[in-house]
């Protein structure tokens, strides 16, 4: 806890400085995240009549976490998405 007596207002500028250094660090790390841009994309997957993925050609079969982000792929593949990129690139835009 911080006490206001009389003789701490000595290390308010000490406080206030790391405070301010604090939110720089966190803000630094915070814009320095890789995130994607917004991009729709579409998957399907076929189910059986039981709602199970079913495999695919080579008998894996996928999730549709692992779908969506194979959709993603494809799509800054072939231009259509904007590749994941640092946070602060999409500041500025």
């Amino acid at each position: 806890m911080i006490s206001l007596r009389a003789g701490s207002p000595r290390r308010w500028p000490a406080i206030a400085g790391a405070v301010v250094a604090l939110a720089a660090v966190i803000l630094g790390w915070y814009a320095v995240q890789t995130v994607r841009a917004d991009c729709l994309v579409a998957f399907s997957a076929i189910t059986d009549g039981k709602g199970n993925t079913l495999p695919d050609a080579n008998g894996r079969v996928w999730s549709d976490k692992e779908l969506a982000e194979r959709a993603y792929q494809q799509a800054v593949d072939s231009g259509r998405c904007d590749p994941p990129s640092a946070r602060w690139k999409q500041w500025l835009d």
